[in-house]
């Protein structure tokens, strides 16, 4: 490795699960839990197949979500939450665990305050469902199932999948300032936003897709963005979301709550700066100019950092190759305090696929060039790292639980840090 490659680190506790893991995330309510989500492709009688029969050589094809997106047939997937408890003396102890009927393939909690108890997961088979963790001294199961719907029902029967085919729910994201508005994307390049006026009832996808991509759309986010609007119960903000296609794609829109009308303010551009699919996307912060920071990954197993002027292409300002796909990346912190080093400097957690993880520092220095540096490197996963997050409440050190596919690893980790 090269001497900016970080530091190696070896884990502090491991176990291998029952079901490949596809995804995992810290409660923000419940800082000492955190959720993992599985994936099982079930072998049946007639025509047994897993994703790594079926993956190709590449990262392109050898991951869950592409195996998913992709069938030969329709193919029938199960999986599961398990949630789970990271004690002051870094043991893990298993709290419950609930099957699932489709495969998982992403989950997030609620980043609004007053609801950080509320995750939303997405499945196989392009179902929403929306659970509360609401741990207590009594309670061995903790985890409440809400409320699930299909994207049939959700959409009031506008969308369907049409016969021999399948439609499968890639990624969430929730609205950075909004409780109650989240976007999924899916297999056939969709990016649609869903209104959740309660937990349990009243779901209403908007069936005009928000954006769409030639391929799969692997991952979507939201940045607000504090536009004109005609109306104080209005909301503006933009839409990112990377594709197959290697397009990142991004657009401002209004959304209306009332009758959930959504206006495209300025239409969507594309940044073409990926040599293959793009599979994260975090945005940082608005610059005084009304440029937005946004880092992406990719399967071409680069980091990117792009300046997104309101108007107009994209500007690639600097990139690294972090050894393996891209698959997601979490912002451990951001620090726009100028120090004699830099301007200003985020910290991101990287889950890189047949890498493993990786915790970087995206910046710019006080002369004005930008700068990706590897500050550690985690690498006992034998098999694809889908999901890693960090505990949030823990100062001393990074601590960092990670996963891995085919090996159903579940790792823990430290990091040291200033």
């Amino acid at each position: 490795m090269e001497e900016d490659s970080g530091k190696l680190i070896n884990s502090v506790w491991a176990r291998e699960l029952d079901l490949p893991p596809s995804c995992v995330e810290f409660c923000p309510a419940h800082p000492s839990y955190f959720l993992v989500g599985t994936y099982n492709l079930q072998k049946d009688e007639v025509d047994a197949h897993t994703p790594e029969q079926d993956a190709g050589d590449d990262d392109n094809k050898d991951d869950a979500k592409s195996q998913a997106a992709k069938p030969k047939k329709a193919q029938s997937r199960n999986g599961s939450i398990l949630v789970f408890q990271l004690q002051d003396d870094n043991n893990i102890v298993p709290i419950q665990t609930e099957p699932q009927p489709s495969a998982l393939l992403d989950l997030h909690f609620n980043p609004i305050e007053g609801f950080w108890d509320i995750c939303a997961t997405v499945s196989s088979t392009a179902t929403l469902a929306i659970f509360k963790l609401s741990p207590g001294p009594e309670d061995d199961k903790p985890l409440k199932h809400l409320n699930t719907m299909d994207i049939s029902s959700l959409s009031g029967g506008d969308i369907s999948a049409s016969d021999g085919s399948e439609i499968l729910f890639l990624s969430v994201c929730w609205h950075p300032s909004r409780a109650d508005m989240l976007a999924v994307t899916t297999n056939t390049g969709h990016v649609y936003l869903v209104h959740l006026p309660a937990w349990d009832k009243g779901w209403k996808l908007l069936p005009e897709p928000a954006t769409t991509h030639t391929l799969e759309a692997w991952t979507v986010n939201l940045s607000p963005y504090f536009g004109p609007t005609d109306s104080p119960e209005e909301v503006s903000f933009r839409i990112f979301s990377g594709g197959d296609d290697s397009k990142l794609r991004f657009g401002t829109v209004i959304w209306s709550p009332s009758d959930d009308h959504l206006t495209e303010t300025i239409s969507a551009v594309e940044a073409r700066g990926h040599d293959a699919g793009v599979t994260a996307i975090l945005p940082l912060f608005v610059l005084e100019d009304g440029s937005e920071l946004l880092v992406t990954g990719s399967y071409d197993e680069n980091i990117r950092l792009f300046s997104l002027a309101p108007y107009g292409r994209p500007k690639n300002l600097v990139e690294m190759g972090l050894g393996g796909g891209v698959w997601r990346l979490k912002l451990i912190n951001l620090d726009k305090t100028p120090s004699p080093t830099y301007n200003w400097r985020a910290r991101i957690l990287a889950s890189c696929m047949h890498a493993g993880s990786r915790v970087v520092d995206v910046l710019q220095t006080v002369d004005g060039e930008h700068h990706v540096r590897v500050l550690g490197r985690f690498e006992e996963h034998k098999s694809m790292n889908y999901g890693s997050d960090f505990h949030p409440q823990r100062k001393d050190s990074l601590t960092v639980v990670s996963t891995s596919f085919y090996d159903r690893l579940l790792c823990l980790w430290q990091l040291d840090i200033a």
